[in-house]
């Protein structure tokens, strides 16, 4: 597996840049707050390879409807794709579908609470978290292309993991305190 690194923070705002590194501590891309229409204020995210090859992700505005289910909008340059939370699951940890350029993508939290995304049901990628070094640590499968639209959205998701977070302990506080 190859491994990826970024250097987290606990707020990120916007202007903040995060760079994502390989294993040799190259910069292979860039992290960044940012806004997509559409979607809800300060919970868009955007990920640009050195080329400049750009993918933004956020999350849809929820409504009475959908409240307790979030919509993940996914932007290329000229494509979009949208991601949802499994309803009913996603009350008890974090978990996302969806279909990518005709694969299906599933993206979840496992009980180390790290991420894990698989394509086809194939495991390709886990996000780790190191709570002390404020590291985080994406593996991914060596034979799969570090340019690919998975790969971006694999970088992005451990932004959406942390809204899901968030978001969820204030419910529980509000549920159980």
């Amino acid at each position: 597996m190859r491994r990826y690194h970024f250097n987290d923070v606990l707020f990120m705002k916007k202007g903040k840049v995060l760079s994502l590194e390989n294993e040799d501590n190259k910069t292979v891309g860039f992290i960044e707050k940012t806004d997509i229409s559409g979607c809800e204020k300060g919970h868009s995210f955007s990920f640009t390879l050195n080329d400049g090859t750009a993918t933004m992700i956020g999350i849809k505005k929820r409504g009475i409807k959908n409240f307790l289910t979030a919509t993940y909008v996914i932007k290329m340059e000229d494509t979009t794709y949208m991601l949802k939370d499994k309803a009913g699951d996603n009350l008890l940890y974090f978990c996302i579908l969806g279909e990518i350029d005709g694969k299906s993508i599933r993206i979840e939290e496992n009980w180390q609470n790290e991420i894990e995304v698989k394509i086809e049901k194939a495991h390709i990628a886990t996000i780790k978290k190191d709570e002390f070094s404020l590291k985080s640590f994406i593996l991914i499968e060596d034979d799969f292309d570090a340019s690919s639209t998975f790969f971006a959205i694999t970088v992005l998701m451990y932004f959406m993991h942390k809204i899901y977070k968030n978001e969820s302990s204030f419910i529980e506080s509000l549920l159980f305190d």
